[in-house]
């Protein structure tokens, strides 16, 4: 027979134990979107075109269609808002007979002020038409992958079992959709586009005359210093 004290103190522990009924885990209301994918790519789209129609070479331009989701930050004042995406484009082309830490790579990135909810809007990069005409690039890599990151935290395109998410799918190119193929083009574009810095350009920094502006969001202006 259990002693008056043991007892007592059986009580007490259960008392001082997190209840299952009253301290379960927080569960995502349906339909909820987690925060490393509140935003996604819905499309990316290569063209060439000359500038202004004056350009000597055709530039090629990369379109970035951006779909947000939802709006991470429970504290957002205006949640049917995402603000600060900032998008990152790496493109890739191969150099023949040249191994792949001799290809050439290409990165920009530009920083949306804010999106709608459910507004796709599309983020413009451009090479320069000498560049591409230089290095006998074409309208389309061989290789690209366009990284996201909303509130400090990177938008997912693999999860945790090295799946490719499928609401990131058109965010890289089908030679990319294996985690240990992505991995390996990442290792080698993170290095090799520092060889290429500030060629790839974001559409703000491009003296550009295009019916762009009307599907493109604002940025916030990296190239000058706030105030």
């Amino acid at each position: 027979m259990s002693s008056p004290l043991i007892g007592c103190l059986a009580a007490l522990s259960l008392l001082a134990a997190p209840s299952l009924l009253g301290q379960a885990a927080p569960v995502a209301a349906p339909g909820a979107v987690p925060p490393d994918r509140s935003v996604v790519i819905k499309d990316v789209k290569f063209a060439q075109t000359r500038l202004n129609g004056m350009a000597t070479n055709p530039w090629n331009r990369v379109e970035v269609v951006v779909d947000p989701k939802a709006n991470p930050d429970p504290k957002a004042l205006n949640k049917r808002w995402v603000d600060k995406v900032k998008v990152t484009a790496t493109l890739v082309f191969k150099i023949a007979g040249k191994p792949a830490e001799e290809w050439n790579y290409y990165r920009s990135t530009a920083t949306v002020l804010t999106l709608e909810v459910n507004s796709p809007r599309s983020v413009f990069f451009y090479l320069p038409g000498d560049v591409v005409k230089r290095d006998n690039l074409r309208k389309d890599p061989d290789h690209f992958f366009v990284e996201l990151e909303v509130a400090g935290t990177q938008q997912a395109l693999f999860d945790a079992r090295g799946a490719l998410v499928a609401d990131q799918k058109n965010a890289l190119s089908r030679t990319l959709v294996s985690k240990a193929d992505f991995d390996g083009a990442k290792g080698f574009a993170d290095r090799g586009s520092m060889l290429n810095a500030g060629i790839l350009r974001p559409q703000y920094l491009v003296d550009i005359v295009e019916d762009v502006a009307r599907f493109s969001p604002e940025f916030v202006r990296e190239d000058v210093s706030s105030r």
